[in-house]
């Protein structure tokens, strides 16, 4: 080693022996301050899809699904049906019989009896389980919940216990545990019969299939006649898989699973071998670094070979390990070794871009970013633009927590998060807390979603060096000067609000609130307000699902007025009904018309919080559409998280009244309230609507990817669609649609376009082709 680094010393730039030292310190770090845990998940899925293998089939299930709660009679169930299921698999010669169900309290006397006669009789082992739990809510310390004493002394017992991980996931299962120093033997390691050390873990292979264990309904071994069931000397496992039942835990590859699947499959893990030994993440850090540092050192003046050598090391890591976890040998952690490289070759490119960038006059001292006389030569090739300016705010505490090398890092970060909003992927540091960037052309038409979208980026906290650091900041725009974006920032901070439009024209317009509300029936009457769609696609079908109706409103002498605008103040001045009265009538007008072209359509209608307690509203709204021929359930009414949950009992009458009429109803920006399940159960709604803010980012979020996830596994266990709004890549669709998301809806898919344009690029083309196909001839 001290001759590697001589030779880097000797012959390598001190740019590239930084960088390796700053990256392999950073990669060390990594796991001591818990980052990479999710991306490490990512890796094991992807290699366990890689090595996917199917069970022993030593191991079966016997669930207490739904079927068996239907057919049988009262829940919870008499012990005689345990007795007479023991008795049954008994006879067919099973090896072992697991119970995955407590029984640590007394039934009737009749029915305990019967069922300890079968488990006294049965000539297959009997397990049954122990829970260790928390004394009470005012003492410390545990206590074991047992079977009664009755069943006990006719069987093993063997611990259930599992542990999530701080994300809820139950990815790893230990060997046992301890309680008042009485140590009991897993359930999993028991009907593997696999010793290991009590209070240990290992992790549970997801590369066993789930799908083929096989499983049996409790009620169709019950009441089979056959005498051989074809399960002589299988080990059975009964529990719970049905829904109602809950002990439903999520694992990273599967997602929401039944506990005792998730416990026959570690049992599986530790029959077939698989639960090797983990040596951790130093021996292939070590490794890509050395490897990497003699080549740079060997290498110094091809600066373009560093990129390929980084991926064909970490290429290496990841077949060695698929190659070890095949064999059964061991496994380890590459996402230290692979955080490295990926360091290493962004912190060399960066000194070097930094080195350049601190020669020019057109780059801020404190950032290495593009400065304000960068943005003018930008300007001024490109002509007149709408410029976007974030300030900072609370920049002086960052002051505090940040040097100058953190706070270069920090901007470097921002910028590389913003960019993909901005004209040439450039943005510019102004001011010390002023980040600036030319809109895109494509956002020119819609500012206030682009301005979600930045919104949406800054939810996330933003690195420098090693430290994470939130940011907030508010948004100015102008279309005339820089100058005026940075007033408008001070606009937005005036007035309260995320984002600030520096046009006088707008400004007159909001101060003039009560020519607006003269001039909405003139508006409606010569058309100057119309409806818009913006088309929601099928992802499970890959067709087109209907589209949103949004308004839009070009006042003669003003121009075009946001709906950011005018719609906040019709609802102050309670005259937002007429507007979504006229919005439904147009909305109930080109749905006739679809659907008289391709059945199936449906088409949504946004609906105010403050109207969900209007009775006249209401009893009108229902007219309309009663009044069309559309069938049940393709007009959907959307209705905010917030509206929803700011007068529950309210709500809940209004969209009673609302579904009976055959209207779904759908909740609009799912996550950014306070639902919770129960909530949820409570709503008469048939949609769930995923907020933009999340989907934007889910792609380099790991928190809202989550966050995703978890919301289309709850509306599948409440069989309710789920929407997911705010859908600008490709990438982004692609998981949803591996996510199980049922529809998409964005400017990915579709930017909100007009009734003849809907009709003529989507509504003919879309009944015979796929997405990629019609964005592409659109």
């Amino acid at each position: 080693m001290r001759a590697i680094f001589a030779s880097v010393r000797a012959r390598a730039s001190w740019r590239i022996f930084f960088a390796w030292a700053l990256s392999l310190s950073a990669a060390i770090a990594l796991p001591i301050i818990g980052i990479g845990g999710e991306v490490e998940r990512q890796f094991q899925n992807l290699r366990a899809e890689l090595l996917e293998r199917p069970a022993s089939g030593d191991i079966a299930i016997v669930e207490i699904d739904a079927k068996s709660i239907q057919t049988l009679d009262r829940w919870p169930w008499p012990r005689k049906y345990y007795a007479e299921l023991v008795e049954k698999l008994s006879a067919a010669g099973v090896a072992q019989i697991a119970f995955d169900v407590d029984f640590s309290s007394h039934s009737t006397v009749e029915q305990d009896s019967r069922f300890a006669a079968a488990l006294e009789n049965s000539d297959a082992t009997i397990i049954l389980p122990t829970f260790k739990q928390d004394q009470s809510s005012t003492k410390s310390g545990y206590v074991e919940s047992l079977p009664i004493d009755l069943f006990g002394k006719h069987a093993f017992l063997a611990s259930v216990n599992v542990h999530p991980d701080k994300n809820g996931q139950l990815n790893d299962y230990s060997y046992g545990t301890v309680t008042n120093n009485i140590v009991r033997p897993s359930l999993a390691s028991m009907v593997a019969e696999t010793p290991g050390h009590i209070d240990k873990k290992f992790p549970i292979d997801q590369s066993i299939n789930p799908a083929t264990i096989p499983r049996y309904s409790f009620v169709d071994i019950l009441r089979s006649d056959r005498q051989d069931l074809g399960l002589r000397n299988k080990k059975i496992m009964i529990g719970a898989t049905a829904i109602e039942l809950g002990d439903r835990y999520p694992i990273s590859r599967y997602g929401m699973m039944p506990g005792v699947v998730i416990q026959a499959m570690a049992a599986e893990t530790l029959v077939q071998g698989t639960n090797v030994t983990d040596i951790g993440y130093l021996p292939s850090l070590l490794f890509a670094a050395v490897i990497l540092l003699i080549w740079v050192s060997r290498n110094r003046a091809n600066d373009n070979s560093i990129t390929p050598v980084a991926v064909l090391i970490g290429l290496s890591l990841f077949a060695f390990i698929l190659v070890a976890e095949y064999l059964a040998l061991f496994t380890f952690s590459n996402v230290p070794a692979l955080f490295f490289l990926g360091f290493f070759l962004l912190i060399e490119k960066f000194l070097r871009t930094n080195f350049a960038l601190n020669r020019s006059q057109f780059s801020n001292a404190d950032s290495a970013l593009p400065n304000e006389a960068a943005l003018s030569q930008f300007l001024d090739r490109r002509g007149a633009r709408n410029i976007a300016v974030a300030r900072l705010s609370d920049f002086h505490e960052l002051l505090v927590v940040t040097n100058k090398e953190m706070r270069v890092d920090l901007f470097k970060n921002l910028a590389d998060r913003l960019k993909f909003l901005a004209e040439g992927e450039r943005v510019f540091h102004l001011d010390t807390n002023m980040v600036c960037w030319v809109i895109k052309e494509d956002y020119a038409s819609d500012i206030s979603g682009h301005f979600d979208t930045a919104v949406a980026l800054f939810h996330s906290p933003v690195m420098a060096g090693g430290t994470k650091i939130k940011l907030n900041a508010f948004f100015g725009i102008s279309g005339e000067s820089i100058d005026k974006a940075k007033i408008a920032t001070e606009q937005a901070i005036a007035k309260g609000r995320r984002w600030a439009l520096h046009d006088e024209e707008a400004a007159r317009a909001i101060g003039q609130k009560q020519n607006l509300l003269v001039e909405l029936e003139q508006a409606i009457e010569f058309g100057n307000i119309w409806t818009v769609y913006q088309p929601k696609w099928n992802l499970r079908e890959d067709r087109l699902e209907g589209a949103e109706a949004l308004v839009r409103w070009e006042h003669p002498e003003r121009g075009i007025i946001s709906p950011e605008i005018f719609i906040p103040i019709l609802e102050k001045a309670g005259r937002i009904d007429e507007l979504t009265l006229n919005v439904l009538k147009n909305a109930l007008d080109d749905l006739s018309i679809w659907s008289a072209r391709q059945s199936g359509l449906s088409c949504s209608v946004n609906i105010s919080a403050q109207l969900l307690g209007n009775d006249a509203f209401i009893e009108k709204a229902i007219a309309m559409v009663g009044a069309v021929n559309t069938g049940d359930g393709h007009v959907i009414f959307e209705v905010t998280e917030t509206a929803a949950l700011a007068d529950l009992q309210r709500s809940i009458l209004a969209l009673k009244r609302i579904r009976e009429a055959g209207i779904s109803v759908s909740i609009d920006d799912y996550g950014t309230g306070q639902s919770t399940m129960s909530y949820l159960q409570r709503l008469p709604i048939d949609e769930i609507k995923i907020d933009q803010s999340f989907v934007k980012t889910m792609i380099a979020d790991d928190s809202n990817r989550l966050m995703v996830k978890s919301t289309i596994e709850l509306a599948k266990a409440l069989n309710l669609k789920v929407v997911a709004e705010g859908v600008e890549s490709q990438p982004c669709l692609d998981m949803l649609s591996g996510l199980g998301c049922d529809v998409g809806q964005g400017w990915h898919i579709s930017k909100p376009i007009p009734s003849e344009v809907f009709e003529r690029s989507w509504l003919k083309a879309a009944a015979t082709t796929n997405l990629r196909m019609l964005r592409w001839s659109g």
